[in-house]
């Protein structure tokens, strides 16, 4: 199936380097910079992600986050209302190399 560029919204010509390519997409992907890690980890294959992580970010069911345990820190899903104390923040998008 050809690339049909109409189902996405980059439009090469509104950056003009690639330093304004990369602060666009920071500007979607950091909602609050103070409070936005980057978390490199790994897939089961061994590729590399990066985790964006937005510790201001109150987590909903079903959200992806970071939690402190008794064994460190630990990804997984909020399933029912959990308490603040145990969440170290929201993962809001993650990066991962092709």
């Amino acid at each position: 199936m050809p690339f049909d560029s109409s189902y996405t919204d980059f439009d090469k010509h509104r950056y003009s380097d690639s330093q304004d390519l990369l602060a666009g997409i920071a500007r979607r992907i950091v909602r609050d910079p103070l409070a936005t890690h980057v978390i490199k980890t790994a897939t089961p294959s061994g590729k590399t992600r990066y985790l964006v992580v937005d510790r201001a970010r109150t987590p909903e069911e079903g959200s992806l986050v970071i939690a402190v345990t008794d064994c460190g820190l630990r990804l997984g899903r909020v399933r029912r209302a959990v308490s603040m104390k145990h969440i170290w923040g929201t993962v809001t998008w993650f990066l991962q190399e092709g």
